[in-house]
């Protein structure tokens, strides 16, 4: 067997803490050892290692060129190692929640509403996953959305929606009739159950596609982004989309009034192992965000 360079970890924990103070007798207090005891062990690692790590003067030490240039690996290791002990052998017990949502819930409405239950629940950490991305296991919870009708007794409904306009404030001066709206570019997002032609034609009766500028969107994040860098308007489902557009600086145009549109958001809990109580505490705290949300 290879004789190892570094037969004793702590050494390295010594090196770390004296190259950061850049003194033995400093990072002897810090340590809670002697001076001399710091020397002393990153003298031992210099000689398994071979090389110096310090320059050492009267009156202080300075790294090597092998030792700046060792530092950083040592500090990202220990950091590593202190980051994973934090979460498996906490005081207290962190239990662990993983949630499945759509792009557009993941970007926009779940993130405040995750960190107000964090902070209310310190014990539940929750694990968000967008729908599509790699996973290991099947979730714990999933928000999904479905337009049958019956969705709307589902027990786990969580929200329906309704849909506006959005655009740039600055773009609200010139969004007085429809005429000017359809003077604008309309980003229209296939994914949505509601798009231009059903929402303009529920408010001002039918109109002839070609009297529409459409152009396709892919996602609604991204036809947010798109309005924000005034590229055209957006249909938004509501309340879901208002956190990101609101980030961005977007509004909703009064021209429209929020228009209720078919399909619902609704919670599934896995169905291949017991509900654990940490779970039903999560999805008890989306519905109740999701009422305040419906609310305001």
């Amino acid at each position: 067997m290879n004789r190892s360079l570094i037969p004793s970890l702590n050494w390295l924990r010594v090196f770390e803490a004296a190259a950061r103070n850049e003194s033995f007798s400093k990072a002897g207090k810090e340590l809670h050892m002697s001076g001399a005891a710091v020397s002393q062990q990153v003298l031992a690692l210099e000689q398994s290692l071979g090389r110096p790590l310090f320059e050492r003067t009267a009156n202080r030490i300075l790294l090597t060129p092998e030792g700046a240039d060792f530092l950083p690996t040592v500090q990202i290791s220990l950091g590593a190692v202190e980051s994973k002990a934090a979460s498996l052998f906490a005081p207290f017990r962190v239990e662990r929640v993983t949630l499945l949502a759509s792009q557009l819930m993941s970007l926009s409405w779940l993130p405040l509403v995750l960190a107000d239950f964090e902070r209310d629940h310190p014990s539940i950490r929750v694990e968000l996953m967008m729908d599509g991305s790699q996973r290991r296991a099947d979730p714990d919870l999933s928000i999904c959305f479905g337009e049958a009708p019956n969705l709307v007794q589902h027990p786990g409904r969580l929200m329906s929606l309704s849909y506006g306009v959005v655009c740039r404030k600055e773009d609200l001066p010139n969004l007085l009739s429809l005429d000017d709206l359809l003077g604008f570019k309309l980003l229209e997002m296939t994914s949505h159950s509601m798009g231009w032609m059903g929402l303009l034609s529920h408010n001002f009766g039918p109109l002839p596609t070609k009297h529409l500028k459409l152009e396709t969107v892919d996602t609604t994040p991204l036809a947010m982004m798109m309005v924000s860098q005034g590229l055209g308007l957006a249909v938004g489902p509501m309340p879901v989309c208002m956190p990101l557009a609101t980030s961005l600086g977007l509004e909703i145009c009064p021209l429209i009034p929020r228009t209720p549109g078919p399909g619902n958001y609704y919670i599934e809990h896995a169905k291949n192992r017991p509900q654990r109580a940490s779970a039903l505490t999560l999805a008890q705290a989306l519905h109740t965000a999701a009422q305040v949300s419906m609310r305001n």
